[in-house]
């Protein structure tokens, strides 16, 4: 029986497990980890972002060769950058300027640390607004601490937090009445276009206009003040590498166990570019379909914002691991409306959604090299195709007893 007792056991000891593992590795001393690889990775590339653009060589912001020239510079001489391709938008230097004033190891930290209060605060925006969920807080604490997904993203020293916390905003301000405000919000996301293109599509076909206003005003002040830092020039060069990416998106996804997108399913199956790309194209008109169908028929925000959510995720031609971060927010949406509607823990089919969600990141990716296929994946098209389902009665559950008599989780 899943009880509150036995989740909150399991999640200390996944929490410890974690802490203790990713803990150790990193605590080796200088650049490198105990495994002999750089830590954070990927917070390489925004410090010699941030660097290019506060030494005023904005002009090379996507000239692999100025990022690897940094990088010797200011972080090791013996550094080297293979098969690297600059791809962020100017936003995310102007974001990370600041913290290349610091010493690399000092700024990764600082970089961290920023990680793990964002994610925090996303988690504490949502709280408010799921009536079912806020009184079991200590349990989604616990889940929200423990969960691999959020270590993978200090591992690589991404900027997803950034991300879940803005979708993370859109989604309480949405569900505070407040439409505008949440789609400027979530239209800050356009320093990763490809998580927009499907919320575009389905809030255009399900009428959203004054969310869909929102989109386009936070996206073309981001995109304004990115091409005034920069110039329009160097902002050319960016949308010429996004074009780029959208056609050969093995360019930027090296590993295919470490991709979760419908599209990047087929790769890992070792399928011919062209397949994949019509993958792609499948699932970006499969989950906007299920995306506007859940908006058309369903009046609760939580199913509507869980829906736009994991359509953006599964259909974006480039999501990685430490993507999977923002699957926070269908988590908690889904258990909050399912718990509501039924007054008891998910179960079925529900459940199994969830904990191929949750379990996307760890130990997704391991059975993804050993199986080639990723149960995120899965747990996305699940949760869709289950939506769309449940769109076919406006109230999507059976409603059985109210929430108020049954305990949330049992002890």
């Amino acid at each position: 029986m899943l009880t509150r007792r036995r989740i909150q056991l399991v999640c200390l000891g996944l929490l410890v497990a974690s802490v203790v593992w990713h803990g150790w590795d990193l605590s080796a001393e200088g650049l490198l980890d105990r495994t002999g690889r750089l830590k954070c990775p990927d917070f390489l590339q925004f410090y010699t972002y941030g660097t290019l653009l506060r030494t005023g060589q904005a002009a090379s912001l996507y000239d692999p060769d100025a990022h690897a020239r940094i990088a010797r510079m200011y972080v090791d001489p013996r550094m080297t950058l293979g098969l690297f391709r600059p791809n962020y938008s100017p936003a995310v230097a102007w974001l990370v300027a600041p913290l290349s004033n610091l010493p690399y190891l000092r700024a990764m930290t600082a970089w961290l640390l920023a990680s793990s209060l964002l994610y925090g605060l996303g988690v504490a925006l949502l709280l408010p607004v799921l009536p079912w969920l806020r009184r079991e807080t200590r349990t989604v604490w616990g889940l929200a601490a423990a969960w691999p997904a959020f270590f993978m993203v200090l591992r690589y020293g991404q900027l997803s937090a950034l991300s879940f916390s803005l979708v993370a905003l859109a989604t309480h301000l949405a569900m505070s009445g407040r439409d505008v405000a949440a789609g400027v919000a979530l239209g800050l996301l356009v320093y990763k276009p490809n998580l927009l293109v499907a919320p575009a599509l389905i809030l255009a076909f399900a009428g959203q206009w004054r969310l869909l206003a929102g989109v386009a005003a936070g996206a073309f002040a981001e995109t304004l003040g990115a091409i005034a830092t920069v110039g329009p020039g160097v902002f050319r060069e960016y949308v010429d590498v996004l074009a780029f990416i959208a056609q050969h998106p093995e360019s930027v996804q090296l590993y295919p166990a470490e991709s979760h997108s419908f599209g990047s399913a087929f790769r890992l199956w070792s399928a011919p570019p062209s397949l994949v790309m019509a993958a792609t194209i499948a699932g970006l008109v499969g989950a906007t379909w299920a995306g506007i169908r859940v908006w058309r028929t369903m009046e609760d925000p939580r199913p509507r914002w869980a829906a736009l959510v994991l359509a953006s995720l599964i259909a974006s031609p480039h999501l990685l691991t430490y993507d999977l971060l923002l699957l926070a927010v269908p988590l908690l949406l889904l258990a909050d409306w399912i718990g509501e509607k039924t007054g008891r823990v998910p179960g079925g089919a529900w459940l199994t959604l969830l904990v191929l969600l949750y379990a996307g990141a760890w130990p997704g990716t391991l059975l993804a090299r050993i199986y080639a296929v990723q149960c995120s994946t899965i747990g996305m098209g699940l949760g869709l195709w289950l939506l769309a389902q449940a769109s076919r009665s406006r109230s999507g559950l059976a409603t059985g007893a109210p929430s108020s008599m049954s305990p949330i989780i049992s002890s």
